[in-house]
């Protein structure tokens, strides 16, 4: 179930991946900025639509070898259901969550059934082109029974709505803390796809995020908190490492920290910075998740309203501002923050010497799954494995070297086991996700000098693999080599 769980995470970046872009155009668009209206109609028309384009996402994020084919399955899929449903119940609205279900339908589907053979006599509609006509009979089934079922879905999912409403700022914290807490097993995008795109309506948009770009005053609750955590309590948690390094690996580690903690503010990509000491001191790790969640809280119980299009970093904390309710209190909230985690951080370090990068005995620099290696060592690994890699950082790519991709992924395919311990990888934002035949014949120590910053096996067969925003070419360029 896990494993099926993390595929489905992953394959919901693919259409949230489109969301920045949307927030862009949308934002430049309005008339207390460009004054352009198609600009805005443009960016408008991603997020009306964003039902579809999870459904095609999705299902193309599920299938092997990520065929269009699945998408189209994914697309024909939701228009059946949620007609079909329609029909039966005139009051059914399954947003954004049905276009969810028919892409999961159609991945799954296309996975099963896209090397089907026919009779000769039907021969044509066979293989790949059989999948979209197995999608719609699947779907006709399921908008039948959801005609009757899901009324009281939508009922049950409005009173966990109604709940989080009537929590308040307990519930934006409940949020924030699990959002934390499910990002080691990457399932915290099955979470947010609810708070997102669901929870809530205003003018026929649903979730959090399409209100507050929709202009609803009432949204936004469930994203500002992120920000002072994003823009200012993880880089702060960076600098307490550098300075907790021992004085000689001071300058080596300041270079990888620095480098995440600049990515996590200006982006809002957390996951080089969290996969530092989420292993290697999951208390440590724990307290973040805390934190994270009293963020929230606090800034829902100051009535702050902010939301981004891709994560809460100052790309999104500025551009989207003329849309946020006291938006400009997340930057003291966020100050705030960033000495109470630089705190918590460098005592905790110090007193319990937790071995964070740089702390380590000489030799190998373990920390949180992931092994980082100084100047020294790093140069004659590099001469013999042919690639030096610095791990860390926004990019996790290789720091020194000339090797080309297609080279990085012979290495790290001859490090994953060979082809033949891969059954499937797929590449997510910053993580290859893979299922192994056997998770003990990974060499660790070999993708960690390859670059990789983190090494998760979620069991026997299930494995991430944190290596930077490089992941999805990387998984591309093993995917050639598998085939």
């Amino acid at each position: 179930m896990l494993g099926q769980l993390q595929r489905i995470g992953k394959a919901l970046m693919l259409p949230v991946a489109v969301l920045p872009a949307a927030a862009l155009l949308l934002r430049f668009g309005q008339p207390d900025l460009l004054n352009i209206p198609f600009i805005a109609q443009a960016g408008n028309a991603i997020f009306a639509n964003l039902a579809v384009i999870f459904a095609i996402g999705v299902a193309i994020g599920l299938a092997k070898g990520n065929h269009g084919a699945a998408g189209l399955a994914g697309f024909i899929g939701y228009e059946v259901l949620t007609q079909g449903a329609q029909a039966i119940n005139k009051d059914i609205n399954m947003g954004v969550l049905g276009g969810i279900i028919a892409g999961i339908l159609a991945g799954w589907l296309y996975n099963r059934f896209h090397q089907t053979r026919l009779p000769d006599w039907l021969g044509f509609f066979g293989g790949r082109r059989f999948v979209p006509i197995v999608t719609a009979g699947a779907a006709v089934v399921l908008a039948a029974v959801f005609g009757y079922v899901w009324p009281y879905v939508q009922d049950g999912l409005d009173a966990f709505g109604h709940t989080l409403t009537t929590m308040g700022a307990f519930g934006a914290a409940i949020y924030g803390f699990l959002n934390r807490l499910l990002i080691p097993f990457g399932l915290h995008h099955v979470l947010n796809a609810y708070i997102w795109f669901v929870y809530g309506t205003f003018h026929g948009k649903t979730g959090d995020l399409n209100r507050f770009f929709a202009g609803d005053p009432t949204a936004g609750g469930y994203m500002a908190g992120f920000y002072p955590i994003f823009m200012f309590g993880l880089p702060a948690a960076c600098l307490a490492m550098i300075l907790a390094a021992k004085k000689e690996r001071r300058a080596a580690v300041a270079g990888v920290l620095l480098s995440a903690a600049f990515a996590s503010f200006l982006t809002g990509i957390t996951e080089p910075i969290e996969f530092s000491f989420m292993f290697l001191a999951p208390a440590l790790y724990a307290l973040h998740a805390v934190l994270t969640g009293v963020s929230m809280g606090v800034a829902y119980a100051l009535g702050i309203k902010h939301g981004f299009g891709f994560s809460a970093g100052a790309i999104d904390y500025f551009l989207n501002m003329h849309l946020s309710t006291h938006g400009w209190w997340l930057l003291p909230l966020g100050l705030v923050f960033g000495v109470v985690y630089f705190v918590l951080f460098y005592v905790c370090i110090r007193a319990f010497d937790i071995k964070t990068p740089g702390r380590e005995e000489e030799g190998e620099e373990k920390a949180g799954g992931f092994t980082l290696f100084d100047e020294n060592q790093l140069r004659p690994a590099a001469a013999t494995a042919g690639a030096v890699a610095a791990a860390g950082g926004a990019a996790g790519a290789a720091r020194a070297g000339d090797a080309s991709l297609g080279e990085k992924a012979e290495r790290y395919l001859a490090a994953l086991g060979g082809p033949e311990n891969i059954r499937d990888i797929e590449g997510c934002v910053t993580r290859l996700r893979l299922t192994v035949v056997r998770a003990d014949r990974l060499d660790e120590t070999g993708l960690r000098r390859l670059g990789a910053t983190g090494v998760m096996k979620l069991d026997d067969e299930h494995v991430q693999v944190v290596v930077g925003t490089i992941a999805d070419m990387l998984a591309e360029e093993i995917q050639k080599r598998l085939r």
